[in-house]
């Protein structure tokens, strides 16, 4: 805001001595000004007014241009300004209308007429013209930017008496001006790249970390689904393996009482097959015994 106010004092004192002259003619109409901003890509301004007029006279001003894209809520206001009591009191017309929240297409034109009237306490040299606009242009889908530009610049001269060696001093100072002035708006164009492009690099983080952001949303959601089936696992496994251990449990008494049968059954063979034999032989001697009486 500073550097603003700076930039348009020091256009006030310059422009009231750019172009002094001791003789002219009134009521000249001609192109004062055109846009060749940050963004004059997008959208194209020209003012044409009187160039010379005499304090108390009434100036034509018209404000036209061009959309260069697709532009929306273009407003842009026209007004201007100057000095009296020798410099020290500023004054400023009412604010025109040119656009108020229009939206242009690539291609389409506009073309305002104003009339101003100028102050009869106005000192002589240079009245200002202020224009400002804003709009908004489409970066990506459904993502709009504001662009805007504010501009004083020298507009209509007003007539009075200078003699030429003050004029020739003055111009030295004009000259002077003009250069720091010049710097100024160098410094500014500097700065406004620089936040564009630190804007640019906001935004690409933000997206970045919005990415991230639901990234680790989903995995956090993940990993709670997980947690949770691994905890019905863990119990699942506690529950089997409870009954593995009983199974086990059971089947060693089953392999202890088979264990047990098996060696009963084997005694009870031994004893079945030696009560054979006895029994054979038993037979055998009976039998012999028999024969021999």
């Amino acid at each position: 805001m500073g550097m603003r106010k700076n930039l348009v004092l020091m256009v006030l004192v310059t422009a009231l001595v750019l172009a002094l002259a001791p003789s002219v003619q009134a009521q000249d109409v001609e192109e004062v000004w055109d846009y060749e901003g940050d963004y004059d890509d997008e959208i194209e301004v020209t003012v044409d007014a009187t160039t010379k007029a005499d304090p108390g006279d009434d100036i034509e001003v018209t404000v036209s241009g061009e959309a260069q894209d697709d532009l929306e809520n273009v407003t842009m206001d026209f007004w201007i300004e100057g000095s009296s009591e020798e410099g020290d009191e500023r004054w400023e017309s009412d604010g025109e209308e040119v656009l108020y929240r229009d939206d242009l297409e690539d291609g389409d034109d506009f073309d305002e007429e104003f009339e101003f009237e100028i102050p009869v306490d106005t000192d002589f040299g240079m009245v200002l013209g202020h224009i400002t606009c804003e709009w908004d242009f489409l970066i990506d889908t459904d993502e709009y930017e504001e662009h805007t530009f504010d501009i004083v610049f020298p507009m209509t001269y007003v007539q009075g008496a200078i003699s030429e060696e003050d004029f020739e001093e003055l111009q030295d100072d004009y000259n002077d001006l003009q250069e720091d002035y010049t710097g100024l708006i160098a410094e500014r164009d500097n700065i406004q790249n620089l936040y564009n492009s630190l804007s640019s690099d906001y935004n690409s983080l933000t997206d970045t970390y919005d990415s991230l952001q639901s990234s680790h949303n989903s995995l956090e959601t993940e990993y709670t689904n997980l947690s949770n089936s691994y905890d019905d696992l863990q119990g699942d496994y506690n529950s089997l393996n409870s009954e593995h251990n009983s199974l086990q449990a059971d089947y060693d008494a089953l392999e202890l009482s088979y264990e047990a049968a098996a060696a009963y059954t084997t005694y009870t063979y031994i004893l079945a097959a030696t009560t054979v034999i006895f029994v054979i032989t038993t037979i055998i001697f009976a039998t012999r015994k028999s024969s021999s009486i």
